[in-house]
């Protein structure tokens, strides 16, 4: 308290002796600027703004600059740390309060820090990936079993900084900037902090937020920096070092800790964290002359779509102090004058000359040279920049790819910059899953996916699923372009698999069969862009599907097979688990030449559709529509298509109507309950859904079209999804069932 006391009465007298001083001197001396010369009087004191790091309650520093800009409070230099240096940064640069007011409102924070890459932006065969493993656990086999150094690779907030920083790339020094700039960063190699003063912008902004295990961490000739909040979360010292005469240091109050709060080890953790960033704040608190004090105890460090309330406790903290920080004021000729000259100093992007890729090599690399070639020559077009480096990380080899300008033989141009996962290839991809459709009879799944990348050329995979549990065996498919540089591609795969098909009526199983199949085949397709993928091929194998428990409800077939397929699978949903723009559409042929349990030829063909459109913010209206036919066959062995379960009627039993044709139409409301965690994309929705469907053949007194009610709760969570509900149907059917890890 004494040094806080000792520093406010310093930063008075000091004002005192000002204001004496420009009283004293002829008005067009009083307006003059500073001067840096040796020797030369300073006709005011130099100020410096020191920014504190909290994540989302670093937006409340919008607010205060916003307040000492109306105020006409000149700022010097600015020092700051995570948000804070991400805030200072772009303040730096030039841009206006207003102009930083318009970027941070424009970004989606939750899809930004959420971590997963947007499914939308994904290569199909890693949407594929996705919706086939729900959940959001990925690790690598590259030197034994590795796992990322970050829930995030900060890809999506790496794009926003490098927009920012474009122009201010390669610095000799921040002092160059519009306004000279400062942001700290901890090396995790000496474990010392580290202070940015030149190079590229958007990587010191980058660095200095990189939350430790959130974030990975940005390397540097030789360092590994993460978040500077754990030595120093409000700079005053390097602030001084920049030459600041009087500094405003900006802090963020949190919540006071609860000591009869439940603890748990993440809160445990997150509390010790906090204690060791609290200490250093406050030894640098009283090391400032003026602080503003923003009350943000209501608020969390995720809460980054409070953005408006958050900024204007910024600006009140400001106004609090308005007494003190108006004696700093200056004049309107010369604020204008200042504005003038910081605007003299901001950059604007360059036509880039030529465009070059680094982080790849070999076919990769001449791959992404290709792909990014036309960006030269042209101005900036930014939209079409973050498409490129989203479609460069959305082939799954990358963790980041960002972009900054350059110059090479007197020409400026663009310098992509691509990261390669440092754990894989190869990439595992792990499985869990509970299936309660029945649960009395509750199955799981647990297993993985591992893929090898460029076994036979680069674009190349080998993937391979291995499964346990009540479903069990392995499939694997080489897949292999004709083309980088087209869709076309040739894909050969084989599988060895036994999983169950129990049938029921209503809730009692009639018998537990299981689906034993060996065979492989070879595929020759066209895959258009990130979206769609249609193949045609023939398959050979043997399968047998025989009864284990209960009541044969169809006889035991076996025998070769022989099918060639034809299948179409477009997918522009924005998500892979819960869906909430978009559509997707899958189609297919298969005409059996040799069927087990016939010796007819037996066409079939199927159709299935889905439609997603958001009404609002938190509502989304959903349709499925699917329906298949074996084109009037009889006999055609055991029945190829069925209804009944979880999202096929769902209150009727698992596999209840066998059937050679069918139709289905499921139109659906999705409604968020409430956010969870949104960094971590965890959301709760309430799910109700209107089913009708009619399976064709079936005995007497068979509901014409059966029809059924479900409504559920469906949790999205970073282990996938997890389904609560039930479905009350006509003829007495109703069922409640459950599913964990896997959903639509």
């Amino acid at each position: 308290m004494q040094a806080r006391v000792f520093s406010v009465f310093r930063f008075v007298i000091c004002v005192v002796l000002l204001s004496s001083s420009l009283w004293s001197q002829k008005p067009s001396e009083a307006g003059s600027q500073n001067s840096d010369h040796a020797g030369s009087p300073k006709l005011r004191p130099r100020i410096g703004l020191v920014l504190e790091g909290g994540g989302a309650l670093g937006l409340a520093h919008v607010g205060v600059i916003k307040w000492l800009e109306e105020n006409r409070i000149p700022v010097d230099v600015i020092a700051g740390t995570s948000m804070g240096g991400v805030v200072g940064g772009i303040y730096a640069s030039g841009e206006s309060p207003d102009q930083i007011r318009t970027l941070v409102r424009t970004i989606p924070w939750n899809r930004v820090l959420g971590g997963a890459m947007p499914y939308r932006d994904l290569a199909f065969r890693r949407k594929e990936d996705r919706r086939e493993y729900q959940n959001a656990f990925e690790f690598g086999l590259k030197q034994g079993t590795q796992f990322p150094s970050g829930f995030n690779s900060g890809q999506q907030v790496g794009l926003i900084l490098d927009k920012v920083g474009l122009p201010y790339s390669e610095m000799k020094s921040f002092d160059d900037l519009p306004i000279p700039f400062r942001c700290v960063a901890t090396d995790l190699v000496t474990g010392k902090k580290f202070v940015f003063d030149g190079g590229s912008l958007a990587e010191a902004m980058r660095a200095t937020m990189s939350i430790p295990a959130f974030f990975v961490p940005v390397r540097e000739a030789g360092l590994v920096l993460v978040d500077g909040g754990l030595l120093d979360n409000l700079p005053v010292d390097v602030a001084r070092q920049m030459g600041a005469d009087i500094v405003i240091a900006v802090h963020l109050e949190t919540q006071a800790f609860n000591p009869n709060a439940p603890l748990t080890s993440v809160s445990v953790l997150e509390r010790s964290a906090s204690v060791s960033i609290e200490v250093n704040e406050l030894a640098s608190m009283e090391k400032a002359d003026i602080v503003l004090t923003a009350h943000l105890e209501k608020f969390d460090t995720t809460d980054y779509t409070q953005f408006e309330a958050i900024e204007a406790e910024g600006y009140k903290a400001a106004q609090q102090k308005s007494t003190l920080l108006t004696r700093l004021q200056v004049d309107e000729k010369e604020w204008k004058a200042r504005l003038a000259a910081r605007a003299s100093k901001r950059r604007q992007p360059s036509i880039p000359e030529f465009v070059e890729v680094t982080g790849a090599k070999g076919d990769i690399l001449a791959g992404l040279q290709h792909d990014v070639a036309d960006l030269a020559g042209k101005p900036i077009d930014q939209r079409k920049i973050d498409r490129e480096m989203m479609a460069i990380t959305g082939l799954g080899r990358f963790a980041q790819a960002g972009y900054e300008e350059t110059t090479k033989n007197g020409e400026t141009g663009l310098l992509v910059e691509t990261q390669e996962k440092e754990y894989a290839p190869p990439t595992v991809h792990p499985l869990f899953v509970i299936d309660g459709s029945d649960y009395k009879n509750v199955l799981f799944q647990v297993g993985a996916r591992i893929t090898f990348l460029d076994v036979g050329g680069f674009g190349s995979e080998w993937r391979n699923d291995v499964i346990a549990g009540s479903e069990y065996g392995a499939k694997t498919e080489f897949f292999h372009p004709l083309n980088f540089h087209t869709g076309w591609f040739v894909a050969a795969h084989g599988t060895a698999d036994s999983s169950p098909l129990n049938v029921y009526q209503r809730d009692k199983i009639l018998g537990e069969y299981r689906d034993r199949i060996f065979g492989g085949g070879v595929d020759f397709g066209y895959m258009f862009g990130r979206t769609a993928e249609m193949r045609v091929g023939y398959d050979e194998g043997y399968q047998k599907i025989s009864e284990d428990i209960g009541t044969p409800v169809e006889p035991t077939v076996r025998g070769r097979y022989g099918i060639t397929s034809l299948s179409y699978r477009l997918d522009r949903f924005d998500d892979p688990m819960i869906p909430r723009r978009g559509e997707r559409l899958e189609s297919t042929f298969h005409f059996y030449d040799t069927k087990p349990g016939t010796t007819d030829f037996v066409p079939t063909g199927e159709l299935r559709l889905g439609l997603a459109e958001p009404i609002n913010a938190k509502s989304s209206v959903l349709f499925f529509a699917s329906g298949g036919t074996s084109f009037s066959t009889r006999d055609t062995g055991f029945p190829p298509f069925s209804l009944g379960g979880p999202l096929r009627l769902g209150a009727y039993g698992l596999n209840e109507l066998l059937t050679n044709q069918y139709f289905l139409v499921q139109p659906a409301f999705l409604y968020r309950l409430r956010e969870l965690s949104p960094l971590l994309k965890q959301n709760v929705y309430l799910l109700s859904m209107y089913e009708a469907g009619k399976a064709y053949g079936q005995p007497a007194g068979t509901a014409g079209v059966a029809q059924d009610g479900t409504v559920g709760l469906l949790f999205q969570t970073v282990f996938g999804p997890v389904f609560f509900g039930g479905s009350l149907g006509d003829s007495d059917h109703r069922k409640f069932f459950f599913n964990v890890g896997k959903f639509f």
